[in-house]
């Protein structure tokens, strides 16, 4: 029986039609969250909170948009900020736009085929990538508020392992849902080729 002709096509049909437009409505509330902090940043009051001093500050408080709002921002830190924020979401997008290009591969029944492992192979990259930059933006933030503690306090290791042990787990299952899909493919060409 050929991979491509299973009788669980019509489900997955359906379930990526309805992900279809989840993804979608994603996409436009991500690009809604990162102009509306482009303009929060942009309208901040100026101030002399400096780049390491807000990343200590970030690390202690355990969210690194809060304490960017609350105080007066250095034009360094405004401009970091919007290009933090142009990368971040820019990522999220790019993400979501091959979800998207994936789930259109499977609604149109073509679930092992070049295309659709592409787009999961350009999506994983981004995810592996944007998982990356939020560690390594961490990992600086924890350090640097050793040198800057605010208020007297500094971050501590365990929250960022756990967090990046979470994430690693899941960069795993997404691994192997593209390695199961690669095989699809490698299967499916195999049928077609013996037919």
């Amino acid at each position: 029986m050929q991979v491509q002709k299973h009788a669980r096509i019509s489900n997955i049909r359906k379930l990526s039609r309805y992900f279809f437009f989840l993804t979608l409505l994603a996409m436009a509330i991500v690009a809604a969250a990162g102009a509306a902090l482009i303009i929060k940043i942009v309208m901040a009051q100026s101030g002399d909170t400096t780049v390491s001093a807000y990343f200590a500050q970030a690390a202690v408080v355990g969210n690194i948009i809060v304490p960017l709002l609350m105080d007066g921002l250095s034009a360094e830190l405004k401009v970091l900020g919007i290009l933090g924020t142009i990368l971040f979401f820019g990522m999220i997008e790019m993400l979501l736009m091959h979800i998207k290009q994936l789930l259109t591969c499977f609604y149109e029944g073509e679930i092992f085929n070049r295309k659709a492992v592409f787009h999961a192979k350009r999506a994983f990259n981004i995810n592996f990538a944007f998982v990356a930059s939020v560690f390594l933006v961490k990992l600086f933030s924890t350090v640097v508020s050793y040198f800057y503690p605010w208020q007297g306090a500094t971050a501590h290791f365990g929250p960022l392992f756990a967090h990046t042990f979470d994430q690693i787990i899941w960069l795993c299952a997404c691994l192997l849902l593209l390695w199961s899909l690669e095989i699809g493919v490698d299967l499916n060409e195999e049928a077609e080729l013996t037919i």
